[in-house]
């Protein structure tokens, strides 16, 4: 049943509907909570029916968040909370709120990728005082970076975690699983990988693309071992078939203090597969060591390379990890999960309630 609220969901790009018969992929955030919650959403592809001063201006002048923004804040009025995607389009959306009496509440998904940028610190005197934004981070290490880095009450910083669709992304593992892979494009640390893999007798498969950044070019493979390939995939059906081959699935990353490599670890894990991830400074609440899967640190290539040779040694230690992985996402981090956590934030907040400790 929709909720009594009303809500604003405002994504940073364009959302066109897909046409009828294409083919499936994973839902988002947004979809799965509007379907279950109401709402409208917002998107660059909103722009092309305004008619309003100040966004059309905004746009024509190259900047279409601002646009985006002014526009979703002269509707304001008709919600009861704005959600925004991430902080590319919640920066904009808070901004364009601040000169307005009512100022409706600013639900912001946080990544965390501009707390080192001086543009973003210069804005966290605003932030900290503009008490009708919410800050809902991917993980606990993500939460308290927010917290130290732009001082932001602790009450409006918010674990609310991160979302995959296990509808999707499920898979059993065979006996034809016969390589490891990899996947992803940002901050990817892929020369530590191939050096970890030399000696080892295994076929690793590197799916060299993002949903998250722009394409770059492909990082150099020159020296490493012939047994490890690094190439596109293309789309979502060839990437989640890769998994479904995969003995387990190894994330490498250089240090970071924001997010990153959620979405391929979460979706290995809600494939059942064990996850091998890079210990960053913001490591995801799902991957436990031990239980869902194994960290390694930044850069040690004979760490990994133990790890993984663990692993190929004892499949049944590997499939374990992966059963256990799979209970974890659904249980915890499913799009449903996702949406009712949000919502319970969300709606607490409204209400001026202590939220529900098992949220």
């Amino acid at each position: 049943m929709p909720s009594p609220r009303r809500y604003a969901w405002v994504l940073a790009g364009s959302h066109v509907p897909p046409p009828a018969g294409a083919a499936a992929q994973p839902r988002a955030e947004f979809e799965a909570f509007v379907e279950a919650f109401g709402g409208e959403l917002f998107s660059l592809a909103t722009l092309e029916d305004g008619t309003a001063l100040l966004p059309n201006l905004l746009r024509a002048a190259g900047r279409p968040r601002a646009a985006l923004a002014q526009l979703v804040q002269s509707r304001a009025g008709s919600f009861d909370a704005i959600i925004a995607s991430g902080e590319d389009i919640g920066i904009p959306l808070v901004l364009a709120s601040l000169p307005r009496w009512r100022k409706v509440p600013v639900h912001m998904l946080f990544h965390g990728h501009h707390l080192e940028s001086r543009r973003l610190r210069l804005l966290a005197p605003m932030l900290r005082r503009a008490r009708h934004v919410h800050f809902h981070c991917l993980s606990e290490a993500l939460r308290q970076r927010t917290i130290d880095v732009l001082g932001i009450d602790p009450a409006r910083c918010h674990a609310t975690g991160h979302a995959v669709d296990t509808r999707y992304f499920s898979g059993t593992v065979t006996d034809a699983a016969k390589v490891i892979s990899s996947a992803g494009a940002a901050n990817r640390d892929y020369a530590t990988l191939a050096e970890a893999v030399r000696d080892i007798s295994v076929s690793v498969k590197i799916a060299a693309d993002s949903t998250w950044v722009p394409p770059k070019k492909a990082p150099s493979t020159a020296g490493w071992p012939a047994h490890v390939e690094l190439r596109s995939y293309g789309n979502y059906a060839r990437l989640r078939e890769l998994y479904r081959q995969s003995r387990f699935v190894v994330v490498p990353m250089h240090q970071a203090q924001h997010a990153c490599g959620y979405a391929v670890i979460a979706e290995a894990m809600a494939m059942g597969r064990a996850v091998i991830a890079t210990r960053t400074a913001a490591p995801p609440d799902f991957l436990q060591h031990g239980v869902t899967g194994f960290f390694t640190e930044v850069h040690d290539a004979a760490g990994l390379s133990r790890c993984i040779s663990d692993l190929l040694a004892h499949p049944e230690k590997a499939e374990t990890l992966g059963r256990q992985a799979r209970e974890w996402i659904v249980s915890r981090n499913s799009l449903e999960h996702f949406c009712h956590r949000l919502e319970a934030i969300i709606a607490a907040a409204l209400e001026g309630v202590p939220l529900d400790a098992d949220i």
